[in-house]
C-alpha cells in the first residue's frame, strides 16, 4: 500500500509540475476556513468535539522515508481552523494516521508505524501496542460484558480486540494469509521488512452486526477487494468466508466498500452489489447470517462505481441509489440525475467517478439528502472535486460545487463553529483542510 501510494503521490508532484492550461472552475460555496496539515484519505475521519477538531494526517508524504514533521496527529481549533498541537509525529517511523474513534473523551487511532494508541483530549498517550502491521481505518467500538472493547485491523492481515481503558489483549485474529509480526518474533526485522512490503488484507473499516444473537457486535470485512470475511466479535473466532474467486457468474464488484447491513440477529441480510462479467449485467445480491447467497435482485441499469463510504439505509454508487428492503423483490434503484452522459463514441459512461459519502443525511427541500465528494468528472478540464447534495428519494442533485482541487475526502457534516448552521470539512489533495459553509439549519442533520 505505501508504495502504491507513494507512486500516486509522485504521479500527483510530476503532473502538478508540469505547465498546463487547464481551466479552474469558480465555486459558490463560502470558505470559512483552511489549514494545512498535509495528506488525508478517504480513510480520514475527524472527531469535532468541544469545539475542537481532531484529525489524522499523512504528513507531505504517504510513504516517510525520513521524518516526515507534517504527520501524525492534529488539534484544531474549530471556529479558525488553528492548530493547538500537532503530536506523535516526533520520532522515526511512518508516522501516518488516519481515522480517529473517540469514546468517553479518549481518543484511539493506528499508524503506519504498526502501533496502535489511547491518547488523552491534550495528546497525552495513555497506553500505546505494537500491532502486526499498518493500521489504515479507523477503529470499531463493540461491546462485552459492560465493557468497551476497540478493535482494530492491520493491513497484513491482523485483527486484534483490546480493552479500552487499559490496552489488555481481548482476543486476536489473524488471517490465512498473514504476514506480519506476532509477540516473540524480532520487531527490528519486521520493521525492516514492512518498509519495504505492501499489503491489503484489512484496509478498511468493518460492518457491525450481531450474526449469532449473544449481545455482542460481530465484525464483516471487506478484504482483498471483494473477499468478505465475519468475525465473531466475543471470541475473535472466524466464523464464515466469501471468495470472491469461488463465486460463480455474479460475483462481488464492492471494491473496498463494506456490505449494507439490514435487519439483525439470525435474521440478518446482508447486502452487496454483484457483476457478471459475461453479460456485464448488475444485480443486487441478499447474503444469510451465515454468509450464503440467498436472493439476487438483477438490473440492466448500469451502476458504475461504489462509492468507498455509505450513509445508512442506502447504498450509493457513482450512477444510482439503492434503497433496500427485508424483502429483496421491494429493494428500489433510483438513478441519479445527469451521473451519465455520452462519450466520443456514443457509449453511455459515468459522468462522476469514485468518491465518498458524507456518514449523516441533510434534510433539504423535504427530502433526505446525502452529501456526496466525487474524486472527478470525467469531462472535467480541472484538477477539482465536484462536490454533490443529492435527494436519497429522487435522486435529483440539490446543490453542486467545485472543491479547490481534487479529493478523496470522505465529507464530515456538522456545526464546526457552533453558529447554528452546517459546516462541511474537507481535506484535498493540496494538503489542506477545508472548512466549508453550508448555509443549511443545524437542525437539518439526520444523525444516523
Amino acid at each position: 500500500m505505501k508504495r502504491l501510494l507513494l507512486m500516486m503521490l509522485l504521479i500527483i508532484t510530476v503532473s502538478a509540475s508540469i505547465p498546463s492550461k487547464k481551466k479552474v472552475l469558480k465555486t459558490s460555496i463560502k470558505e470559512l476556513w483552511k489549514t494545512k496539515i498535509g495528506c488525508t484519505s478517504y480513510r480520514t475521519i475527524p472527531v469535532v468535539q468541544d469545539g475542537k477538531i481532531y484529525i489524522g494526517s499523512n504528513g507531505r508524504y504517504f510513504r516517510d522515508a525520513i521524518l516526515d514533521e507534517g504527520n501524525g496527529v492534529y488539534i484544531l481549533n474549530g471556529k479558525s481552523g488553528s492548530v493547538y498541537k500537532n503530536f506523535d509525529n516526533n520520532q522515526f517511523g511512518d508516522m501516518d494516521v488516519n481515522g480517529i474513534l473517540s469514546v468517553n473523551n479518549y481518543y484511539y487511532y493506528g499508524n503506519d508505524n504498526d502501533e496502535f494508541l489511547c491518547v488523552d483530549e491534550n495528546g497525552k498517550t495513555i497506553w500505546r501496542l505494537p500491532a502486526g502491521g499498518d493500521i489504515e481505518h479507523k477503529a470499531s467500538l463493540i461491546k462485552m460484558n459492560n465493557q468497551n472493547i476497540i478493535v482494530f485491523a492491520t493491513e497484513t492481515g491482523q485483527i486484534q480486540a483490546v480493552n479500552a481503558l487499559n490496552g489488555n489483549v481481548v482476543w486476536n485474529y489473524y488471517d490465512k494469509n498473514y504476514t506480519g509480526w506476532k509477540f516473540g518474533e524480532n520487531r527490528t526485522l519486521f520493521k525492516i521488512k514492512m518498509h519495504f512490503s505492501e499489503d491489503n488484507v484489512f484496509f478498511n473499516e468493518p460492518s457491525l452486526v450481531d450474526l449469532n444473537e449473544d449481545n455482542v457486535s460481530d465484525l464483516i470485512y471487506n478484504k482483498n477487494w471483494g473477499d468478505f470475511c465475519a468475525i465473531d466479535g466475543k471470541t475473535g473466532k472466524l466464523m464464515w468466508e466469501i471468495d470472491r474467486d469461488d463465486q460463480k457468474n455474479y460475483i462481488s464488484n464492492m471494491g473496498r466498500e463494506k456490505p449494507l447491513i439490514i435487519g439483525k440477529g439470525k435474521k440478518t441480510q446482508i447486502m452487496m452489489v454483484l457483476y457478471n462479467y459475461n453479460d456485464q449485467k448488475y444485480a443486487v445480491g441478499f447474503y444469510n447470517a451465515k454468509g450464503k447467497l440467498i436472493e439476487s435482485v438483477k438490473t440492466n441499469q448500469d451502476l458504475g462505481s461504489i462509492m468507498i463510504s455509505q450513509t445508512s439505509n442506502a447504498f450509493i454508487t457513482s450512477t444510482a441509489i439503492i434503497v433496500p428492503s427485508e424483502k429483496p423483490k421491494d429493494v428500489k434503484i433510483i438513478p441519479i440525475e445527469n451521473s451519465t452522459r455520452k462519450n466520443n463514441n456514443g457509449e453511455i459512461v459515468e459522468r462522476y467517478y469514485a468518491g465518498q459519502v458524507a456518514a449523516n443525511k441533510i434534510i433539504y427541500n423535504d427530502e433526505p439528502c446525502a452529501l456526496i465528494l466525487y474524486q472527478y468528472e470525467t469531462e472535467s478540464q480541472s484538477n477539482q472535486s465536484p462536490m454533490l447534495l443529492i435527494g436519497l428519494k429522487t435522486g435529483k442533485v440539490h446543490l453542486k460545487v467545485n472543491l479547490p482541487s481534487n479529493s478523496e475526502f470522505a465529507p464530515f457534516v456538522t456545526d464546526v463553529n457552533n453558529d447554528g448552521k452546517l459546516d462541511v470539512l474537507v481535506g484535498c489533495y493540496n494538503e489542506y483542510l477545508y472548512c466549508f459553509d453550508l448555509d443549511i439549519n443545524a437542525n437539518q442533520l439526520i444523525n444516523n
